[in-house]
């Protein structure tokens, strides 16, 4: 994350996830953040350590009712952009959900059925 404020924005209040636990090496409110969030049984590191160069990554998350997931990205009040379910392998169904972060990191959350 090359900004904890919209890493926050963007992960904790628009995607909904929850702090696990965040750490910062020196005891300084300056210092880089590193934490854990969680998403369901999900765990993400977002690293505060990261520059413009650092790579960009893809993460799979498996979503149970991903139509329901994806309308209620789309009905809360944001400027982030509305989301769609698509559907990558053309077989008539619907069942990844792409999402860039705010650091070009690729989000990808799919259709995974009720156990």
């Amino acid at each position: 994350m090359l900004d904890e404020a919209h890493a926050c924005e963007f992960y904790l209040d628009y995607l909904g996830f929850d702090v696990d636990w965040e750490h910062r090496f020196e005891d300084s409110p300056s210092s880089p953040l590193y934490m854990q969030i969680l998403l369901g049984g999900a765990a993400l590191h977002l690293n505060g350590h990261a520059t413009p160069e650092s790579p960009v990554c893809e993460v799979r998350f498996p979503v149970v009712d991903i139509e329901a997931f994806c309308k209620h990205l789309n009905d809360k009040p944001s400027r982030f952009p509305k989301q769609s379910v698509a559907d990558p392998r053309y077989e008539g169904k619907p069942t990844e959900l792409n999402i860039l972060d705010p650091f070009q990191n690729h989000l990808v959350f799919w259709a995974r059925e009720e156990i």
